[in-house]
Formats: structure tokens, C-alpha cells, sequence
């Protein structure tokens, strides 16, 4: 769905206006308009499901400001990004869908997290690697423009995804009683795009932006248009879906 807003008229009649997509539209540039902002935020990931261990959080997804130039009266498709599907127990997490301005901007969407052995998927943020075979929890999603977490640690040790956008993913539980809590999500930019929660029996908290939490085998899904990645599915259990994406075109016309 597409919503357009006007602000008060500057010098000479031209106005500033937005409008915003939390679904897939068209956006159909003015006679008068030359160039556009653009602020896109990629579907999430979708967490990985537990076996033996808990799975990891999915990545946020991108999240990116552009300004562009653009062709007066041409339309412009605006696709927004899906949230990747949680992993079934012992699978990976699906990628989150990206969000497109035509062929002119793309957000990458977060990376599939982890279940127990695997790396976090590359994404627009990376997801959080699996616990180990001695059932510790899976990290939470990684910055945004980073690689997944990898497939081989210590237990305790940080298992996110990197990135130079939005905060690490937190570790995930250390011993094989899942007696700690999962790996934080780590924070998003802007509002949008926070990791997913590794799995534990006490969960870990979604990272801020939009990132699901939980505890237990109460998985939570990234929120909607936020682009946060899903929690990793604790022992057995599921992941939960990443959030969809999100975007805002700013013109003046």
C-alpha cells in the first residue's frame, strides 16, 4: 500500500511531498520532478529451527538512503522485500526478499539464520551461526552488509554476523543444559532492520528496530514492515519469520 504526504509549500509553489509503500506499488514520477530520496528497508531473515541446539537469529534487513535521478513521468515499480520463512527444526532460515526502486536502488534482505553446524547466510545483514553439537545456543543476525556468523566456535563465543551497519548479533547460550539465554539481535539503523534472537530456553532479546524475541519454543517473528529478523527456534522447535520491508519516496513537485 502506497500513502502520499504533502508539507507546507516552499518558495514559488513547489511542495514537498512523500509517499510511503508498506506493500508493493508504482511510483509515478511528477513533470516537474528530476530526482527522488529514497529510504529502502529489505524483508528480514527468517530464524533457523533448533535440533540438538538452538537455532540463530536471521539478519535485519538493509536499510539505505539514496537520492537518485529520476525521468518525469515515468513510472517506477516499488517492491517490497518479504521476510525470509523461519527454518524447520534442524534447517536453515530463508533469506529476506529486497526492496527495489525499479532497477535504480537495491536493499539487500537480511540472511537466513542457522540451525545447529551451519553459518548464518550472507545478507544485507548476516545471520547468526547454529549452536554446536554440544547444544549451545545460536548467536543472534549480524550488521547490515555483513557475512553470517561461522559454522565453527567455541561454546560461549560470539557467533554473529559482521557488518558496518547496525550492531553484532550477541552470543548464544554457553552449556548443553539450555540453561542461558540466546544471543541479543543486534540493533538496526534508523528504526528498521534489528537481528533476530538466537534461540535458548530463556531467548534472547530481538534486536532493537524491529528484531523478534521470545523465550522457550515461543519463537517471535520480526515485525512488519521493520525488516527485523525472525528468532532462531529453540531445541526441536521452528524459527520465526523475518518482518517485511518497507520504504519512503520524498520528492518535491
Amino acid at each position: 500500500m502506497a500513502v502520499s504526504k504533502l508539507n507546507p509549500a516552499a518558495s514559488g509553489g513547489v511542495t514537498q511531498k512523500t509517499q510511503e509503500f508498506t506493500s508493493t506499488g508504482t511510483f509515478v514520477t511528477p513533470s516537474n520532478c528530476s530526482s527522488v530520496d529514497l529510504f529502502l528497508v529489505a524483508g528480514g531473515g527468517g530464524g533457523g529451527g533448533g535440533t540438538n541446539s538452538c537455532g540463530s537469529g536471521g539478519g535485519g534487513g538493509g536499510v539505505l538512503r539514496r537520492t537518485v535521478t529520476v525521468t518525469p513521468g515515468t513510472s517506477y515499480t516499488v517492491t517490497i522485500g518479504s521476510g525470509g520463512g523461519g527454518g524447520s527444526s534442524g534447517s536453515q532460515g530463508s533469506n529476506g526478499g529486497n526492496t527495489t526502486f525499479g532497477s535504480l536502488v537495491t536493499a539487500i534482505g537480511g540472511g537466513g539464520g542457522a540451525a545447529q553446524n551451519q553459518q548464518g547466510l550472507n545478507g544485507g545483514c548476516g545471520g547468526g551461526a547454529g549452536g554446536n553439537s554440544a547444544g549451545n545456543g545460536g548467536g543472534g543476525g549480524g550488521g547490515a552488509g555483513g557475512v553470517g556468523g561461522p559454522a565453527s566456535f567455541n561454546a560461549g563465543a560470539n557467533r554473529s554476523g559482521s557488518g558496518s551497519q547496525g550492531g553484532a548479533g550477541g552470543r548464544g547460550g554457553a552449556d548443553a543444559s539450555f540453561g542461558n539465554i540466546g544471543g541479543t539481535g543486534g540493533v538496526g539503523i534508523d528504526g528498521f532492520g534489528g537481528g533476530g534472537a538466537g534461540g535458548g530456553s530463556n531467548g534472547g532479546a530481538g534486536g532493537s528496530s524491529g528484531g523478534g524475541g521470545g523465550s522457550g519454543s515461543s519463537a517471535q517473528a520480526g515485525a512488519s514492515n521493520s525488516g527485523g529478523g525472525g528468532m532462531g527456534g529453540f531445541t526441536g522447535s521452528a524459527g520465526a519469520s523475518g518482518g517485511s520491508g518497507y520504504a519512503i519516496v520524498t520528492y518535491w513537485s
